[in-house]
């Protein structure tokens, strides 16, 4: 079975890069807040709320991924949402240290590649 080419999806990928290159002071106090939101008592929920926005954002973008494309993930949806978000996550904080923008979009590039290996044509 062929994988099938999920251009739109990378064009995602590629404009919330774009997006963290072009404002690197929001993304680094996003952190800042996150970890202290986590150090400070009654304040964990925050913390908590944003990443769950995160999942639900990166699920969503799966399912419309699948939906527009004709595809079936053959790894649950949430597992891969996680994924993403880890790996954008990742991405974004070692970016902020290096600013090594050829690298980082290689490994969007390769994020993309596998995901692709998670997808299937639908019968």
């Amino acid at each position: 079975m062929t994988r099938p080419d999920l251009k739109e999806q990378a064009k995602s990928l590629g404009a919330f890069w774009d997006g963290v290159e072009l404002s690197p002071g929001e993304h680094q106090v996003s952190y800042e807040l996150t970890h202290y939101a986590l150090r400070q008592a009654g304040f964990e929920a925050l913390a908590r709320q944003q990443y769950q926005s995160y999942l639900e954002a990166h699920q969503a973008l799966l399912t419309e991924a699948a939906e527009s494309e004709g595809i079936r993930w053959t790894a649950p949806v949430p597992l891969l949402a996680r994924y993403l978000n880890a790996v954008l996550d990742g991405l974004t904080l070692c970016w902020l240290v290096d600013r090594n923008s050829e690298d980082s979009r290689g490994v969007l590039r390769l994020t993309g590649e596998h995901l692709l290996t998670f997808a299937e044509k639908k019968d």
